[in-house]
């Protein structure tokens, strides 16, 4: 029995390796970077894979957000801990932001520890290839913890990491790291409550840990939500009622753990304006799932595929695919015409998600009442739960399949799932005007050619059924759902997961040569989105005034928009990307811009063009501003407007600033800074005044950053609305500036208090269990 466990397994984790295996053999990764060198400047101007400079061929613009958000979040992450440091802050977007504060760069994820051993992009194509593996055997014991026999649970194992919210995000490696553990957690639960043995109870806290430390929120919230419905029917009374306590008490336990990352994420998003950036407004039809994408259970390219630049359905494809194949499509609605009490909780499951997923009074609630945290949500990654219960209904289906000789119950399944198909495939071709007009793409075509693999499937049931009827051996006909399942999933993946060669992911170009050789600390300011699009610069270790993220700080959108605009505005006037393109204020120099990259010729004589690449073209400022410099006067403001409209006026910052903390007027000063050390997260000076005097830096004066003169530490100070300044004593000074926020180092003893009470419960409960 125990070589049968062990032989299902291996079997799917090489099921899984196959799907990959192909593409890695033939020289490309799970990532996809032919978006940045197919879409994005200056890797554009070059030549790659023997494609004429910008031809490069892009399977999925779609995906970028992997190469220009979680690649760059993680590998700043990975480069802190390669050298025993905390990742704390990213200095290379917006000017300098929290790093750990942002959940998605995931700095405490588990499969960190394959980017510590291996190159980063192995590991990183380890980590996408180990966490679909991962899914699948976590999938798997929790089936079997269900009582599913070993055939059923490897059917609903195979179709997890293949299913469409599972494929929709797997490039990312943050959203279906977190996911993972849901069945994991599940398992842990429904083995604590049969036999109370304490190592569950530990590994329930390592995957509640986890699913606060991989790197996405929100699918951790459906997590907890799912957990705490589950405990519902568990723990009616009595002594199962303290074992849902128990269970209960590991999560506070796992957030306690986990407090370094949730502390400071609360603290990042109090100071964001998250809210501004992803709230609900009337009438915006991408922010829940469109009714009519549910087709997409049915025939996920029903509305076309970005793959193949054909999608004429609501913006955008991943968030709304539903599809887990036709064949456990079908056992799953078997599944309900044989509902049973264990049953019962994933059909309400499925449901639940979709009353939050579908618009509708309720689910609007988080929204009309701006609920904290929740209200920034997309409701319509809420499939993920869709999925999962789907999939769980599957493999019941497939156990009452073989259990059960009832082929009238067959035959309406058969019916539910086929007449939908039938139905619209007679409106694509007997009815082809109540599809939309769009110009270049003919609707009712695409959707006819997309509804012929369903229909193929379709044909693979009707095949299943007359097998079953004609009592052929039950080996034979699993090994045909199988092998038909797998061949529909892998089909579907195989379209929308973009694989690209090696050396397409962050290459080097004239441009990223030059400016990574620059002596730092400096910034850079790209006047277009396509021109080092916002993060891809990271990998590079490039500092700029751009990025791209939800999660920005409030006052430097501000900033940001009163730049562009030249007036002050109480909210940023963009979303979450954010490029500059007035070079021609001195917020340009404020803010340490040496260099502008630009598809513009500059006709200006503050700035000297230094190299051109193709498009690209590279300015050097004759006016930036140092990272640090004294100035001789401050002037005091009464409020954020105030200070904001000073900051606006093209002034000259070295003769001038503005703080609202305090005002100082020393008249004219010989000082001098020189910076001794930079990283990142701390920057050393060396001082010399003549007097006391205001050092202003071009650091964002974000909590956490602490200034010590000559080992004392002295008080940081606001100025020009979000950088940082200092009163330096006259004479000669060494100057540190680091970041190292109080809050996180204080959640850490909160961290250790988690570690300890965890194992003092777990010792009571071996004791409870064994004694």
């Amino acid at each position: 029995m125990k070589r049968l466990y062990t032989n299902k397994i291996l079997l799917l984790a090489l099921i899984i390796f196959g799907f990959f295996l192909p593409k890695l053999l033939s020289g490309k990764l799970p990532i996809p970077s032919d978006a940045l060198v197919g879409l994005y400047h200056p890797w554009r101007d070059n030549s790659f894979d023997g494609y004429n400079a910008g031809k490069f061929p892009v399977k999925n613009p779609l995906t970028t957000d992997p190469v220009l958000q979680t690649y760059p979040w993680r590998f700043v992450s990975i480069d802190y801990l390669k050298q025993f440091k905390l990742p704390l802050w990213n200095p290379y977007s917006f000017s300098g932001e929290p790093l750990l504060g942002n959940v998605q760069s995931a700095a405490f994820q588990l499969s960190n520890l394959l980017f510590i051993v291996f190159p980063f992009n192995v590991a990183w194509t380890s980590q996408i290839i180990l966490i679909s593996i991962l899914g699948a055997f976590f999938m798997y014991l929790f089936l079997q913890s269900l009582k599913l026999s070993k055939q059923s649970s490897f059917f609903g194992a195979i179709i997890f990491p293949f299913s469409g919210f599972f494929i929709s995000w797997l490039t990312w490696g943050n959203v279906t790291g977190t996911a993972i553990w849901l069945p994991f957690i599940l398992y842990c639960i429904n083995k604590y409550f049969e036999s109370e043995k304490p190592i569950y109870f530990l590994l329930l806290i390592l995957a509640l840990t986890q699913i606060f430390l991989s790197g996405h929120s929100q699918t951790a919230f459906y997590i907890c939500l799912t957990i705490t419905l589950y405990l519902v029917p568990l723990a009616p009374a009595g002594k199962n009622l303290k074992k849902a306590m128990i269970i209960c008490g590991s999560i506070l336990l796992s957030a306690m753990i986990a407090s370094p990352q949730i502390i400071s994420a609360l603290q990042f998003n109090s100071l964001s304006n998250r809210n501004f950036d992803a709230a609900y407004f009337p009438g915006r039809l991408d922010w829940f799932i469109p009714p009519q994408n549910l087709i997409q259970l049915l025939a996920p390219d029903f509305f076309g595929n970005p793959t193949t630049n054909n999608y004429w359905g609501i913006w955008n494809y991943a968030e709304f695919v539903s599809f887990i194949g036709i064949i456990p499509l079908f056992f799953a609605i078997l599944s309900i015409f044989h509902i049973r009490r264990r049953t019962l909780f994933f059909l309400c499951l499925a449901a639940l998600s979709l009353l939050f997923g579908l618009i509708n009074p309720i689910s609007l609630l988080p929204y009309s009442l701006h609920i904290p945290f929740i209200s920034t949500f997309q409701p319509s990654r809420i499939i993920f739960l869709l999925n999962f219960s789907l999939i769980v209904l599957s493999a019941f289906g497939l156990e009452y399949f073989f259990k059960k000789e009832n082929f009238k119950k067959n035959s309406y399944t058969f019916l539910v799932i086929s007449t939908p198909i039938i139905l619209l495939i007679l409106l694509s071709k007997l009815s082809p005007n109540i599809f939309p007009k769009i110009e270049l793409l003919d609707a009712p075509g695409i959707a006819f050619r997309n509804l012929l693999v369903p229909t193929m499937s379709l044909v693979f049931v009707l095949v299943i059924l007359e097998i079953k009827k004609r009592q052929t051996k039950a080996t034979i006909l699993y090994s045909a759902i199988i092998v038909l399942t797998v061949f529909e999933l892998f089909r579907f993946s195989y379209k929308f997961t973009p694989f690209s060669p090696q050396n397409t992911i962050f290459p080097k170009t004239a441009t990223t040569d030059f400016l990574k050789s620059e002596k730092k600390p400096f910034r850079i300011l790209a006047t277009d989105r396509r021109i080092l699009s916002p993060n891809s610069f990271i990998p590079y270790k490039i500092e700029s005034v751009g990025g791209y993220d939800p999660l920005y700080l409030k006052k430097y959108g501000q900033l940001v928009s009163a730049w562009e605009t030249n007036q002050y505005s109480q909210e940023p006037t963009f979303n979450r990307i954010i490029t500059p393109q007035n070079y021609d204020s001195s917020i340009t120099s404020l803010l340490n811009v040496k260099y502008v990259v630009t598809f513009d010729e500059i006709n200006n004589p503050n700035f000297e063009k230094i190299m051109e690449e193709g498009l690209t073209k590279t300015y050097y400022n004759k006016n930036f501003l140092e990272r640090a410099y004294f100035v001789p006067k401050i002037e005091k403001s009464s409020n954020d407007k105030e200070e904001l409209e000073n900051v606006i006026q093209n002034v000259d910052f070295k003769k001038i600033s503005f703080s609202q903390e305090y005002e100082f007027t020393g008249g004219d000063i010989s000082a001098r800074v020189e910076v001794k050390k930079y990283q990142g997260d701390q920057i050393v000076l060396a001082t010399s005044s003549t007097r006391s005097t205001p050092l202003v830096i071009s650091n964002i004066n974000y909590p956490g950053w602490r200034a010590y003169i000559d080992g004392r530490e002295s008080k940081i100070q606001e100025a020009n609305f979000v950088l940082q300044s200092i009163i330096i004593p006259p004479g000669e000074h060494n100057v540190l500036l680091k970041f190292a926020p109080k809050s996180f180092y204080q959640s850490l003893y909160l961290a250790a208090l988690g570690a300890v009470l965890s194992f003092v419960i777990f010792i009571y409960l071996w004791r409870q269990k064994y004694q």
